[in-house]
């Protein structure tokens, strides 16, 4: 289980591999639509409120879907699989113009008026991100812990595990809209883990696409832990994962994308181009790639490496073939550019977190520099790009923890309480 789990960590923000959809789960286009409702549809904000169902670990989830966002293509093996999530959705594999609000419940006492929305990672849900996290004894994570504070807590669910993250962006807007009618509050602090705090980012930088509402000033605070700021490049620099993970086999935890787009297996070339950042399948991915080989040099890895050069840089080497990183970088739209001249909005108070301790167990812990097995430090915790228009600091922490550990180990809740109160 523990082997399992950790890569399904790695999958949180890595680019590594993809698999063709199994014939024993439903094809995209067969999903059940959920049945509208009129149970608060907000015309103004342009999304439904579709249901809402209660949960176990959630006291309620409600659907919202937003009308005309572009429908993302998916795998099976993109699949939601966690009951309650299933449940809210109404398929195992939901259109991309869904989200799923996940409500914890009033506290005992309520502390703040201001609630908390939470935004996962890539390749997880709200529950396994947020309120079971794996790697500790603990049986409860930061919903729990918040809610326990007294704070009024909700997260989303996004239906695709590696999606657009202009898609991820309209969903955090319509969730905090949701969150502000249900609460009569006037604004929403946000928490960001891994991708989900890349997409928080471009919100609160009002980075959106033409004819897509802006930042609505609707954030508070804004909390971004372990996401990689100034991006990554773990899959390039590390091409010996694509081992690991190719062939393709149809196992959830390993959903996510390779570099490669053609691979010599078994004495035969074959076209892996699908089961890349080039493929149809991952552009949330590849909107985070950045170059990093200045920073931190290529060289000392390349004897573990296969096809080091050629998997960076681009071309054919003995086992593979590879765009390069500067085409993927462009398929992405430079996002990571973008967001390097584009600060969170002044009014927004904003605190960063990362770990420095690559100890993550089962996978290929990123070693180029310091890092907490994914994200290198010199990403997550870059604060200076953030607050160039004026937004506040609240706190830049580094702390000796793994990725995962930063939303579970207590030192890390405590953190994100403490800029809460502030």
């Amino acid at each position: 289980m523990k082997q399992s789990s950790a890569f399904l960590l790695t999958a949180l923000l890595l680019a590594t591999t993809a698999c063709q959809a199994s014939p024993q789960f439903a094809p995209l286009g067969t999903r059940p639509a959920p049945q509208l409702t009129t149970f608060n549809a907000n015309a103004t904000s342009g999304f439904q409120v579709v249901k809402a169902t209660p949960g176990k670990i959630w006291a309620n989830l409600e659907l919202l879907r937003q009308p005309g966002l572009p429908e993302e293509r998916m795998q099976a093996r993109g699949r939601q699989q966690d009951p309650e999530v299933v449940s809210c959705f109404g398929t195992e594999l939901p259109a991309s113009t869904d989200v799923c609000l996940h409500d914890a419940g009033a506290p005992a006492q309520l502390k703040s008026s201001i609630p908390v929305l939470l935004v996962h990672g890539a390749n997880v849900n709200a529950t396994t991100n947020w309120a079971t996290p794996p790697y500790t004894d603990r049986k409860s994570g930061v919903m729990q812990h918040l809610k326990a504070q007294g704070y009024r807590v909700f997260a989303v669910t996004f239906a695709n595990k590696h999606g657009d993250n202009h898609t991820w962006v309209r969903h955090i807007h319509n969730a905090t809209a949701r969150i502000r009618q249900i609460t009569g509050a006037p604004q929403v602090d946000a928490i960001g883990h891994s991708k989900g705090g890349f997409a928080l980012r471009m919100y609160t930088s009002n980075i959106v696409p033409n004819g897509q509402a802006p930042y609505a000033k609707s954030i508070r605070k804004a909390l971004f832990i372990g996401s990689p700021q100034r991006g990554l490049d773990y899959t390039f620099r590390n091409s010996v994962v694509h081992w690991a993970l190719l062939p393709e086999k149809d196992d959830a935890v390993l959903y996510s994308p390779v570099v490669w787009t053609k691979t010599l297996m078994m004495g035969a070339w074959q076209d892996t181009t699908q089961a890349s950042m080039l493929g149809p399948y991952f552009k949330g991915q590849a909107q985070m790639i950045a170059r990093l080989d200045k920073e931190f040099p290529l060289n000392r890895l390349t004897n573990t490496n296969p096809d080091w050069y050629t998997t960076y840089y681009g071309g054919q080497g003995f086992v593979s073939v590879s765009p390069g990183i500067d085409k993927v970088i462009a398929a992405g739209g430079n996002m990571v550019e973008r967001l390097r001249r584009s600060p969170v909005d002044p009014a927004i108070q904003v605190g960063l977190l990362a770990g420095n301790k690559a100890n993550m167990p089962g996978i290929l812990n990123e070693s180029s520099g310091p890092s907490d097995g994914i994200a290198l430090v010199y990403s997550a915790a870059a604060a200076e790009d953030l607050t160039a228009a004026g937004a506040k600091l609240l706190s830049r922490e580094i702390m000796p923890l793994h990725h995962m550990a930063l939303v579970s180990d207590p030192k890390a809740l405590d953190w994100i309480s403490t800029q809460l109160a502030r």
